[in-house]
């Protein structure tokens, strides 16, 4: 990890000699843990180092290959933010990778200064149309978000309020409505379940990853003809999630 530290990143990245020793490590862990794959999350990266990035995926993918193993390369929603978005060159990285992984999450993010899901479906369509843009839906990742946030918005003296968050875990959230006998009703505009509970001083709300969600999510991959799916985490989701991947899916999840 690097800690979203980009000048981190760039004084490994722009070694030879650096490249090769982390691509050596990973190769060994894979072997030691008995892995299938490596999976590439660099995130906050110079836009200069886009090539970089491209040329130490060009030294990792063949050696990985060679001990059998796949390579997938993580990428966020397409947007301006040069070290965010645009650092990804991803006509390229999708020819160099078995699968590119698209983070369709924190569309509202944990310091978002507005409350709002993680991952509405319309955005989440949206950033899955700008990407298939330039990367082939067969290489292409959807990735699924096994968590929500709990939004507080605080109301203040003069007016306003100030917006706060916490991530919860699929259970989390489903003990949460339990303890509040919250019952949930259908938000159209985010196309997911939606809770509010009003207290004094303070409102809370809940855009809820469910199955609904979940099954909406991977209508998505099936109307795309997209790979498959990744997701960020795998300790936030319920048994009951992979199930539903399982049925839908099959062994392609």
């Amino acid at each position: 990890t690097n800690d979203f530290d980009p000048d981190l990143r760039r004084a490994v990245l722009s070694s030879s000699n650096k490249r090769e020793k982390v691509i050596r490590q990973l190769l060994t862990y894979a072997h030691l843990l008995e892995l299938d794959g490596l999976n590439i999350d660099f995130e906050n990266v110079y836009l200069a180092d886009s090539h970089l990035l491209v040329q130490f995926l060009r030294e990792l993918t063949p050696l990985a290959h060679a001990e059998g193993l796949t390579v997938s390369v993580d990428i966020t929603v397409p947007s301006t933010s040069p070290n965010w978005s645009l650092v990804y060159d991803r006509p390229a990285i999708a020819e160099i990778v078995d699968y590119v992984a698209l983070m369709a999450y924190d569309e509202h993010w944990a310091a978002s200064p507005v409350a709002g899901s993680v991952a509405s479906l319309p955005w989440t369509e949206a950033g899955i149309l700008a990407t298939l843009e330039s990367v082939p839906a067969k290489k292409l990742l959807l990735g699924l978000p096994f968590y929500t946030r709990l939004w507080e918005e605080h109301t203040l003296p003069g007016g306003g309020a100030k917006v706060t968050s916490t991530a919860y875990s699929m259970s989390r959230a489903r003990v949460f409505l339990e303890q509040n006998s919250l019952e949930p009703t259908f938000d159209p505009s985010s196309g997911q379940n939606y809770v509010s509970l009003s207290l004094p001083g303070i409102t809370l709300r809940l855009w809820l990853e469910d199955h609904a969600s979940l099954q909406a999510r991977l209508g998505l991959v099936k109307k795309y003809q997209l790979a498959g799916v990744a997701s960020w985490q795998r300790g936030y989701a319920e048994p009951w999630v992979w199930e539903l991947l399982a049925e839908n899916l099959g062994t392609r999840q």
